[in-house]
C-alpha cells in the first residue's frame, strides 16, 4: 500500500494549495478514487488507465469551519418523519459509494485509516488501540459534574491537566458500560474509524479532589455517585475518556457536506466509511449511532489546521443501550417508523416478532446480547442513520470482510482486558461474538460474488474465493461462470464454466479472449447454484496493451 505524497499525480503534490485551486485538485482526486470510471452513469463500467489511489490528501489546511447547528429533537423529527415521508413520496437511486478506489477500496484519507483486513494487526495492537496518551495520572481533581440526564458523570483533570470524561455503569446493569466502551473503542479503533482514548479505570473517589475553579462541591459530587452502579469496597468501575485536543464543530453531519471545509467534498450519505456503519453496528449491536455520537474537530492552528472525523461513546453497544432503557426490541427495531407502525396494524397483534421471547442473560455486565436471534439482514439501528439507510451489498461486503478478519485471539484478549466483573460472562461473550461474525460472513458474503483478485502475470489471472479462503472451506466444490467482455460492454466470447474445489483458482485469458486486439477486458464471475448465479457477478477489469503486460485496472463487486 502506497503512502507517499510522491505516489500520486504532479498536480497534488503540494502542502499547500490555495483556495479553489485545492478543491479543484481534491475534487479530481476523489473522482478518480471513487472508480476511475468514464461514462459510468449509463453506459457499462470502463476505468481510466491510471495508478490507483490509495491516499486522499484531504488534509489541506483551511479556515476554521463553523460549528454544525444541533438540535435533538429537530434531529429526531427529520430523520423520523420528515425524511422518511420526503423520501416516499421521491423515487431516487442509490448510487455507488464515491469515496473507494479503483479495485473497490477506500483510501486512507481524514476518516479512514486501513487497519484490520489490509494489513496484520496484532491482539497486542488491537488492545493498544488508540493509546497515545494513556489513562488518566493521579492526582485527580473534578473540574465540572452531570448529575442531570441519564448519564450522569463529570470531567477530571489529572497531574498533566489532561481532561477525562469519566463515565460510570447504570445502576442496575453493573459491568455493562465499562466492559464494553472498552472492547467496542478498540473494534471501531481497529475497523479504521477515528475514535478517542478510552480506558477503564478504577476509581476510588476518596482520591478525588474538587478543582479551586470548578462550580461544584463535594454534594454534587455524590448526586451523580448515587445515580450509578454501585462501588465494589469503596471502588467505582469507570470509563474515562480523554478529551479530545482541537475545535470542537459539532457532530458530523450525515448527509451533504460542511460547505466552509474545502477537504469535504463527498455527500456524506456516499462514503463507505459511513454507510459500513451498518455492518460493523450490526456485529457489535452498537445500536446508537446516532450524528451526536460523532464529533469533527478542527486539529492544528488556526488558519493551518484541517477537520479530523471522530465516532464517540461505544459503551451502548452489546446491547447496553437497550439494556439501560429497558428496550429488549434493541437492534431488532427502530424507535419509530412508518412501515412499523402500519405493519402492526395489519397484524392484529397476532404476530409475535422475533425479540419478544428475549430475555436478559445472568450476567448485568452483559444484558440482553445474543446471537441466536439476530439476523444481520433485519439488524436495526434505534434512530434511521441515511448513510446505512444507503448501504449496498459492495459496502456490506467491505464491512463484512474487515469483521471476518477478526480472529478468536483478538477478541479473546479484547475481553480480558475488559475485566468482566461476573464469572461465565467472558466466555458468553466470546461465543456470542464469534457466532454473530459467522452469521456476518454467511450473510453478507453472499449478497455479492466475494471473489478477489489476487495477481495477473502473462495472461494467467489469480483469484480467491473469499469466502471459503475466510472460512478455510477448500473442500467445497463451486462452480464458476465467467463471462468477458470489451470495454464497450459488449460480449467477446462464450460464457465459461469452472468447478474448483480450492479456494484459489487460476483463468488463462488466452483461453477466454481469442481475438488479441482486444486491449480492455472485462470478466464477470459468477458463483452458480442449480445453474444460477447467487448474486450479481463481480467485475474484474484489465489493459491488454500489445506492449506491456496485462494488469488489473478496477474491480467491482
Amino acid at each position: 500500500m502506497r503512502e507517499s505524497v510522491s505516489d500520486f499525480p504532479p498536480d497534488i503534490k503540494t502542502d499547500r494549495i490555495g483556495g479553489s485551486m485545492m478543491r479543484l485538485a481534491i475534487s479530481l482526486l476523489l473522482l478518480a478514487a471513487a472508480c476511475h470510471l468514464v461514462g459510468c452513469a449509463a453506459k457499462p463500467y470502463r476505468f481510466a488507465d491510471k495508478p490507483v489511489v490509495w491516499k486522499i490528501p484531504d488534509k489541506q489546511a483551511c479556515e476554521i469551519p463553523n460549528t454544525t447547528r444541533y438540535i435533538r429533537m429537530d434531529y429526531y423529527y427529520k430523520v423520523l418523519v420528515r425524511r422518511p415521508t420526503t423520501q416516499s413520496l421521491t423515487v431516487k437511486p442509490t448510487s455507488r459509494s464515491q469515496d473507494v478506489n479503483a479495485l473497490d477500496h477506500i483510501p486512507e484519507s481524514s476518516w479512514y485509516t486501513p487497519r484490520l483486513g489490509y494489513r496484520e494487526v496484532t491482539a497486542e495492537e488491537l488492545a493498544t488501540g488508540p493509546r497515545q496518551i494513556g489513562p488518566p495520572q493521579p492526582p485527580l481533581r473534578v473540574v465540572r459534574a452531570k448529575y442531570l440526564g441519564s448519564n450522569p458523570g463529570f470531567i477530571i483533570a489529572d497531574s498533566r491537566d489532561r481532561l477525562y470524561l469519566v463515565k460510570f455503569d447504570p445502576p442496575a446493569f453493573s459491568g455493562i458500560e465499562t466492559t464494553t466502551a472498552q472492547i467496542v473503542n478498540r473494534l471501531f479503533w481497529g475497523f479504521g474509524y477515528n475514535v478517542p482514548e478510552d480506558y477503564l479505570y478504577y476509581l476510588d473517589v476518596d482520591d478525588l479532589d474538587i478543582d479551586p475553579t470548578a462550580d461544584i462541591d463535594y454534594d454534587d459530587l455524590h448526586l451523580v455517585l448515587n445515580r450509578v452502579a454501585p462501588p465494589s469496597d469503596g471502588i467505582y468501575r469507570t470509563t474515562m475518556s480523554l478529551l479530545l485536543d482541537g475545535i470542537y464543530l459539532g457532530p458530523i453531519p450525515d448527509t451533504g457536506t460542511r460547505k466552509d471545509d474545502p477537504n469535504d467534498l463527498l455527500p456524506h450519505e456516499s462514503r463507505r466509511i459511513l454507510r459500513a456503519l451498518k455492518v460493523f453496528g450490526a456485529f457489535t449491536n452498537q445500536t446508537d449511532i446516532r450524528i451526536d455520537n460523532s464529533l469533527d474537530v478542527y486539529v492544528g492552528q488556526p488558519g493551518l489546521g484541517h477537520v479530523r472525523h471522530y465516532l464517540l461513546d461505544f459503551g451502548e453497544a452489546f446491547g447496553g443501550h437497550g439494556a439501560s432503557h429497558d428496550r429488549l426490541w434493541d437492534g431488532f427495531a427502530h424507535i419509530f417508523s412508518f412501515s412499523q407502525l402500519f405493519g402492526n396494524l395489519f397484524k392484529f397483534g397476532l404476530m409475535i416478532d422475533n425479540w419478544e421471547h428475549l430475555t436478559y442473560t445472568p450476567w448485568q455486565s452483559v444484558g440482553a446480547f445474543e446471537a441466536d436471534r439476530f439476523d444481520p439482514a433485519t439488524w436495526k439501528e434505534t434512530y434511521p442513520y441515511e448513510p446505512i439507510r444507503q448501504s449496498q451489498a459492495d459496502d456490506d461486503y467491505w464491512a463484512a470482510k474487515i469483521v471476518a478478519s477478526l480472529t478468536p485471539e483478538h477478541l479473546e484478549r479484547l475481553i480480558a482486558d475488559a475485566d468482566y466483573p461476573e464469572p461465565g460472562a467472558a466466555e458468553y461473550m466470546l461465543a456470542t461474538l464469534l457466532k454473530r461474525q459467522r452469521k456476518i460472513i454467511d450473510y453478507y458474503f453472499h449478497q455479492v460474488t466475494p471473489v478477489e483478485f489476487l495477481s495477473v502475470d502473462k495472461g494467467r489471472i489469480s483469484f480467491s474465493n473469499h469466502y471459503q479462503a475466510t472460512l478455510a472451506l477448500d473442500s467445497l466444490k463451486t462452480t464458476y461462470q465467467i463471462k468477458t467482455y470489451n470495454g464497450d460492454g459488449r460480449a467477446i466470447g462464450e460464457a465459461h464454466r469452472l468447478e474448483s474445489t480450492n479456494s484459489h483458482f487460476e483463468l488463462h485469458i488466452d483461453s477466454l479472449v481469442s481475438d488479441p486486439d482486444v486491449e480492455y477486458i472485462r470478466l464477470d464471475i459468477s458463483t452458480l447454484s442449480e445453474g444460477e448465479p447467487v448474486a450479481r457477478p463481480a467485475q474484474f477489469h484489465f489493459t491488454r496493451p500489445k506492449s506491456g503486460n496485462m494488469r488489473i485496472l478496477g474491480v467491482v463487486h
